[in-house]
């Protein structure tokens, strides 16, 4: 028993000491040369905290419904639960490391007959001794109780790194779960923001609607008037009338838009739609949107984004399996220990059997011949490998376009707002100037009333101009990895 325990010690430290010093690396290299800032940045000059992107806008109606998204809707509930499913596959790779022991009992009662292989001479021969006249029946009765127990346990020393790699695996799995996550929060915050920008917008556009329904009925009003004494024909009364009846048609289209924006915030929220109001706000979100912000890198957008983060767990995962494929070339060692013992009763009056007894083994796997079947594997986990390499520079590039195109377009959009502002405000001095010349008998009610509509229809481009102008930042805040926090 002590040599056994002294191979055993042995094997179990040589085992530890190769487990150390061997590993299986695989250089993971992109090729794309990150440059050193954006190009179309320079001109930013909001705050550099793009976090909690959504406080910028100073609105708390926004960021409630924002940092309520975040705990209560199910896109992020759910990624959750896969996170959890990851990390739990994870424990059990990494459990797979170590040795296993466990215990075994078993118990039992044996009741039988059994018909006697002597023939009746010897039957009767037997039955004259007191020792032996049990025997002396055609049958035997047998009885027997049982009791046995034992321990085992087994290990495979992971001396090539295979089972490390296959733990690696599922770690970064789960890092990727992680990152799913992360876009998973990112994405909530974007969606909520976005349909709530089109919600202010659309109520806003109502209220301009409702304004220039009334400006036509007057001007209906006053052309019927005049066509009834004969100062102008019925086209004029219709054209009036046709303008009159497609802004009570985009009344009722940008009333169902609302309504739609709002239920989604609803969904997003983990609310109910049918119970859920937008409350109102203080605050004109889309009229003073934060500055674009500041101080980005290509480098900090690489280390932010949850897109490229998850990119980069899949090639490491991809590249710890190659790993373990490579190391199936090698060879593979197990230690088995079996110590099991018990008693056995036969009939009461038969002595029992008592007794142990242990089984130490050692074992050795080594590959032959597989027809081809380790290399395949190993040729597909290495494309696999530089699959996700690929994908992983082209999501890095797809980025940097992102972040460039929106710091433009967003700039372009905020200098687009500036003339629209600039030509709304032109348009509704034109409509009050209109509107005294009428007065003081230089200018007709139509020529008044066409100078309001005019500016009604700037001040509904202005609207446009702006929610076009929120959703721009807000897709550069997401192509910057703004919206989630750890």
């Amino acid at each position: 028993m002590k040599t056994c325990l002294k191979t055993l010690s042995f094997s179990l430290i040589a085992a530890f000491a190769l487990a150390a010093c061997q590993n299986t690396t695989v250089p993971l290299d992109s090729q794309i040369e990150v440059p050193q800032q954006f190009s179309q940045a320079e001109a930013a000059s909001g705050s550099a905290q793009i976090g909690r992107w959504w406080q910028h806008w100073h609105d708390p109606v926004l960021s409630a419904l924002i940092e309520q998204g975040l705990q209560q809707s199910h896109d992020v509930q759910i990624a959750v639960s896969r996170l959890n499913e990851a990390r739990a596959t994870s424990r059990m790779a990494r459990a797979d490391l170590g040795p296993q022991a466990g215990l075994s009992g078993s118990a039992g009662i044996m009741r039988g007959e059994l018909e006697n292989p002597l023939s009746e001479s010897a039957r009767n021969v037997l039955g004259q001794f007191p020792p032996t006249a049990g025997m002396a029946d055609s049958r035997q009765d047998i009885k027997g109780n049982s009791l046995i127990g034992g321990i085992s346990a087994s290990w495979e020393p992971d001396i090539f790194g295979a089972k490390r790699s296959d733990a690696d695996a599922a770690r970064y799995a789960a890092l990727g779960a992680q990152e799913q996550l992360y876009g998973a929060q990112m994405l909530v915050a974007g969606d909520i923001a976005e349909n709530y920008f089109k919600a202010r917008a659309a109520a806003v556009r109502l209220e301009n609607a409702g304004r220039t329904v009334a400006t036509l009925a007057r001007m209906q009003q006053y052309v019927q008037g005049r066509f009834q004494a004969g100062h102008v024909t019925a086209y004029e009364v219709g054209d009036v009338q046709s303008k009159l009846s497609a802004v009570k048609a985009k009344q009722s289209t940008i009333q169902s838009e609302y309504d739609a924006y709002v239920r989604s915030i609803a969904v997003l929220v983990g609310q109910v739609p049918q119970r859920f109001t937008l409350p109102e706000s203080s605050v004109d979100v889309l009229a003073r949107p934060p500055a674009a912000p500041s101080g980005q890198t290509p480098q900090g957008m690489l280390e932010r984004r949850p897109d490229i983060r998850a990119r980069a767990a899949q090639v490491n995962a991809y590249a710890a399996k190659l790993a373990s494929a490579k190391a199936d070339l090698l060879p593979r060692f197990s230690i088995n220990f079996l110590g099991q013992g018990g008693r056995i009763e036969i009939d009461s009056d038969a002595p029992a059997l008592k007794g142990w007894g242990s089984l130490l083994s050692l074992g050795i796997q080594m590959p032959i011949f597989t027809n081809g079947r380790i290399k395949a594997n190993i040729a597909a986990s290495d494309a696999r490998l530089q699959t996700a390499l690929l994908q992983y520079d082209q999501t890095v590039l797809q980025a940097l376009s992102e972040v460039d195109s929106a710091y433009q377009s967003q700039h372009a959009l905020s200098r687009q707002n500036a003339l629209m502002r600039q030509a709304h405000r032109q348009a509704d001095k034109q409509a009050a100037d209109a509107q005294k010349l009428f007065r003081y008998g230089d200018k007709t009610l139509d020529d008044a009333l066409t100078a309001r509509l005019n500016e009604e229809e700037m001040a509904d481009n202005l609207v446009q101009s702006q929610l076009a102008n929120a959703q721009m930042l807000l897709n550069l805040y997401k192509a910057l990895g703004g919206g989630w926090q750890e």
